[in-house]
């Protein structure tokens, strides 16, 4: 007889990138990228009940250039209490200057 494996707990890791509107300002951008981020983050605990943790990073594209412009990093007890991506993310100051913006 068999023997059932052991459910194992683990990090979500994803990159969600993100282009830059023409002409759009670097805080209209952030705002979508919050909003993409807080449906990443939700899909992510949702899709599978063994992710513990997810760690998302959004990279802002423009004119050919990447670069990491946020990061969520929270748990899913975390996320359940305050699913408020702006509480949880780490914003990367220097994108803006970096991109151009």
């Amino acid at each position: 007889m068999a023997t059932p494996q052991t459910a194992q707990a683990y990090v979500a890791y994803h990159s969600l990138f993100l282009s830059r509107d023409r002409g759009e300002p670097y805080e209209n951008f952030l705002r979508r990228a919050e909003i993409i981020a807080r449906a990443g983050v939700q899909r992510s605990f949702d899709a599978d009940l063994l992710v513990t943790e997810v760690d998302l990073v959004v990279v802002a594209e423009n004119q050919g250039i990447s670069l990491p412009a946020m990061d969520v990093r929270v748990t899913r007890n975390q996320w359940r209490n305050n699913p408020d991506v702006q509480y949880w993310a780490t914003y990367y100051e220097s994108a803006a200057n970096l991109l151009g913006l």
